[in-house]
């Protein structure tokens, strides 16, 4: 199987070949094998038996491999060694959730115990292949069941207590950079909106405050795993921060949809059913309540929804 893999993009336009060489240095792709390999056998104490997918995002690499003994993995290098303080912190976090029941895909530790390994200038980690599909958001039955998941974790992640880890970013509840819209795309509201806008910019002082804890911060379908009846996997922490839980929800409510080209947002129902199951499991604060229309009508407008924009902002 080896022999047959070819690196691919996961969703960028370009070459896959080029950007291998490009961004990771390696100059084929037998080259990024043999390096996959010596990390496993010499960090991990593990064979491979198989390479099995090879994609790039951004500034990562993804290597898919079966191992003898340890089933199958991925394992995640960055190329930007600065992250690796960034990384360590959120896998620490993707460790205590493990350690407590959710569904969530910890790190390995290496043989010396690190769960984020800084190797040839890339910030590594090493997790299994959780089980399960991507989340399929136009099924009644998936939805309800990523909102009890989001409830849940949004109950564990108030629990860290290393939050502090996770200071180095700003929360977007409360910033005046909420009610921005990205630099040249305001002309393209409709009016209607741009008037919506506005007055919700205006009025944000008059929120109530809001507390911060630990947040998934990018919870979509592209990283929500389903199976037998169930949320099987929630993947992909690096971007957690501190910021409000119903950040994190209205954030969910319009991307759940969305994996990695054409994004759209979800029915008005499976938005209603989202909200309905997270709130039965975490019921929401007088202040969340508050929050939460304007939030999901913001989030709306910056991907240029305008009918779902119009449902929700006030």
């Amino acid at each position: 199987m080896t022999a047959a893999v070819l690196p691919e993009m996961l969703w960028e336009s370009a070459d896959p070949q080029a950007e291998l060489a490009r961004r990771f240095r390696f100059v084929s792709r037998e080259a990024a094998v043999r390096w996959a390999r010596d990390l496993l056998a010499d960090d991990y104490g593990l064979r491979v038996a198989s390479i099995d997918r090879i994609v790039m995002s951004s500034h990562n690499l993804m290597i898919w491999v079966t191992s003898h003994s340890a089933g199958r993995l991925v394992i995640k290098a960055c190329h930007l060694a600065g992250a690796h303080g960034w990384l360590t912190a959120r896998g620490a976090l993707v460790v205590w959730l493990a350690d407590r029941g959710l569904p969530v895909a910890a790190p390995l530790p290496t043989l010396r115990g690190d769960h984020q390994v800084l190797r040839d200038g890339r910030s590594i980690a090493v997790q299994p292949v959780l089980p399960g599909d991507r989340l399929d958001a136009t099924d009644a039955e998936h939805v309800r069941a990523a909102g009890t998941a989001l409830a849940a974790l949004h109950s564990e992640l108030a629990l860290w207590p290393d939050a502090h880890l996770l200071e180095n970013v700003q929360p977007v509840a409360g910033g005046n950079k909420l009610w921005v819209y990205p630099e040249g795309h305001s002309e393209t509201i409709p009016p209607d909106l741009r008037d919506r806008r506005d007055r919700l910019a205006l009025g944000v002082v008059d929120l109530p405050e809001l507390p911060r804890q630990p947040i998934h911060a990018d919870f979509r379908g592209a990283n929500v795993l389903y199976a037998d009846g169930r949320i099987s996997g929630i993947i992909d922490f690096e971007e957690s921060r501190n910021d409000a839980a119903v950040v994190d929800l209205a954030n969910a409510v319009c991307l759940l949809g969305t994996w990695y080209h054409d994004w759209q947002p979800i029915s008005r129902q499976a938005q209603s059913l989202f909200l309905a199951s997270y709130a039965e499991r975490r019921p929401l604060t007088d202040a969340e309540q508050t929050w939460l229309s304007p939030l999901i009508g913001w989030v709306m407008l910056r991907q240029g929804w305008w009918d779902d924009a119009r449902h929700w902002l006030p």
